[in-house]
């Protein structure tokens, strides 16, 4: 198996050595620059940076060329889209620079796709609350987005696969608190963490199957425990989300409610059901309970109202409320190649490519480095997202908190790259996610709190090969899918955090990329933690028998793990099982140790290194 040492070598040197003398470098300064200016010294810097739409004057006109770099000011929020479509060399790339060197204002430069709202007032009437009894503390603003789409198109949508324009209208449009965090939609019931709305043990749950009336175009959900409210038009404007189909949440419009029958008329819902049926309610001012909750009404007019319940006033407003109206923060386009992006804070992006996106082309963009940048409240594709290209290097980036299904660091079709000491935390989407890549290392990240709806820490999907994941630290699961083969687990620690039913899975079936996983190997890693709650919880679990194939080549070798099960032929050695296990798993040198304190220094508190005075102190994750 090629474990792609040498693609972690040519990566560092060759995308990050081999930078040498710029030809030119600009200098960008949103808040002062002058895009009549020369463009060549922070005192003459440029308004807009080159690629942007909205650029005039010279950097409107400016062709960059191998070795420029281009200097954004620190400290300064850029608000803008950056396309990037000029090629530097194999020695020469064009960089934009976010202020590395510290000597162009004061921190990082920032990309901030987002607006502030400032022209909030208060509700002055119930009536303009919509019969909220709190409407004395909810304010309301009118921006210029119009959701109507959002709200009429009278069908369930998959959220992670809708279209921006017919999206759950919170997902299109997010508000942002400033720096501090994301505010939370109005919802009933409170999520338990406010973060993921669409989690379905959050959810009520009727006895009752959805009554689905095919050909009538309308679903019909009773449950006269939960739906007691008296008043008919109490779900006026609501959305509901429905958990259905292959585990998902599809949402939308209540269309009708009968109190007497405790029944609510629902579009037609054409995914798969379930014996009982789990929902929530979303988006109306009479969700608004807690302090930051908010919703979204179209006007009609090309505008949208937002309420708000604030938790911090200035001089009688809201403070810092923001809303993103560009869609992506730096997209490398028509395969443009070597190229670096370095040093940014990258935030308030919604309804595009993500953070920093390399777009598919009919050229393949190669020699990329994304270095050094933090990425934070982006609801789009992905933090950083990487499509159809080679030679990539992402390191050192701090990606968290991107609601909307966005995944941390997207994978897809990507050859001969490294994604290195990386903090993804708490995405709405998976940590990492590969699609059909090859000859990758990942290596070294911290993947932390990756809990939404279809969300894991780590994905390796449909077709991936030559591929080495070691030393990273990751919550949630590690999950393998459809036609692997060759890939290299070592060193991992993957804590299930008392939640995971598995911290790793591996599934054969589906219809893309083949069914084969071939030649996976698991050494020296921690898989524990997983929910003891549930009775099949595995700390590696296969395919259930009888799927459409087993893998082949399998070791599973110096683990420590809570056991494993199911589809799983293969070689099984000197492996530590903290849970009893079926005794085809107990090949030679595996024992089973049940109190995690003999292994561990602090299992109760997440701390997987393991006791000095530990048995064999050889098996499980020691990483570099």
């Amino acid at each position: 198996m090629r474990l792609c040492r040498v693609v972690s070598a040519m990566a560092a040197a060759g995308l990050w050595l081999a930078v040498t003398v710029s030809a030119n470098t600009y200098y960008v300064d949103f808040a002062d620059g002058d895009n009549d200016a020369d463009g060549q010294s922070p005192r003459t810097a440029w308004k807009h940076a080159p690629g942007d739409r909205n650029a005039t004057g010279n950097p409107a006109a400016a062709s960059l060329t191998p070795g420029d770099t281009v200097v954004f000011r620190g400290g300064v929020a850029y608000h803008g889209s950056i396309n990037l479509a000029a090629s530097g060399a194999p020695d020469n790339p064009i960089v934009y620079d976010g202020n590395t060197s510290g000597r162009f204002g004061e921190g990082r430069a920032i990309l901030d796709g987002g607006r502030v709202i400032d022209n909030w007032q208060r509700c002055r009437s119930p009536a303009e609350a919509q019969g909220n009894p709190r409407w004395r503390d909810i304010f309301h603003a009118d921006i210029e987005v119009d959701t109507s789409s959002n709200m009429d198109h009278a069908e369930f949508v998959l959220h992670r696969k809708a279209p921006g324009d017919r999206q759950a209208p919170w997902q299109r449009v997010i508000l942002i608190d400033g720096n501090r965090r994301l505010l939370p939609i109005a919802q009933f019931p409170k999520p338990s963490d406010p973060f993921y709305p669409d989690r379905p043990h959050d959810f009520l749950v009727s006895p009752n199957r959805l009554d689905v009336r095919q050909g009538e175009g309308v679903s019909l959900l009773v449950d006269q425990k939960n739906l007691s409210f008296r008043s008919p038009d109490h779900f006026d404007g609501m959305f509901i989300g429905v958990h259905g189909g292959n585990n998902h949440v599809y949402f939308a419009r209540v269309k009708a409610y009968d109190p007497a029958a405790g029944r609510l008329r629902l579009p037609e819902f054409t995914p798969s059901t379930y014996e009982t049926t789990r929902y929530a309610f979303y988006n109306s001012p009479r969700l608004i309970e807690q302090p930051g909750e908010w919703s979204i009404s179209p006007l009609g007019n090309g505008q949208s109202r937002v309420y708000l319940m604030p938790d911090q006033l200035g001089d009688g407003q809201p403070v810092n409320i923001g809303f993103p109206v560009f869609d992506t923060g730096i997209s490398v386009e028509n395969g443009a190649s070597h190229i670096r992006v370095r040093g940014f804070l990258i935030q308030r992006y919604s309804g595009g490519a993500g953070g920093i996106a390399v777009s598919r082309s009919r050229t393949r963009s190669r020699d990329i480095g994304i270095a050094d940048c933090e990425i934070r409240f982006i609801s789009g594709h992905a933090g950083i997202g990487l499509n159809h290209c080679d030679e990539i290097m992402v390191e050192n980036c701090h990606i968290h908190h991107c609601p909307g299904w966005t995944t941390g660091i997207f994978l897809n079709r990507v050859n001969n790259y490294t994604v290195r000491d990386c903090r993804l935390d708490k995405n709405s989407g998976s940590g990492i996610r590969h699609y059909e890549c090859r000859d990758g290392v990942v290596q070294n990240n911290t993947v932390l709190n990756h809990f939404g709806m279809h969300s894991s820490g780590i994905n390796v999907y449909e077709g991936c090969a030559n591929l080495v994941i070691e030393g990273n630290y990751v919550h949630n699961t590690i999950a393998i899918n459809r036609n692997a083969e060759n890939i290299l687990f070592r060193h991992n620690v993957v804590d299930g955090l008392g939640r995971a039913p598995l911290t790793v899975g591996m599934w054969t079936s589906g219809r893309v990329g083949g069914r084969t996983l071939t030649n996976i190997r698991f050494i020296n890693n921690t898989l524990v933690n997983t929910n003891r709650d549930v009775p099949w919880a595995a700390g590696l679990l296969g395919q259930r028998r009888g799927s459409p194939g087993s893998p082949e080549g399998l070791v599973v070798r110096s683990n420590i793990m809570d056991r494993p099960a199911e589809d799983l032929p293969g070689v099984f050695e000197n492996n530590i099982y903290t849970r009893e296990v079926e005794a085809r798993f107990m090949g030679e040198g595996c024992r089973v140790v049940t109190d995690l304190n003999v292994l561990f220094l602090d299992p109760e508190n997440g701390d997987w290194r393991r006791r000095p005075d530990g048995p064999r102190m050889d098996i499980g994750a020691h990483p570099q």
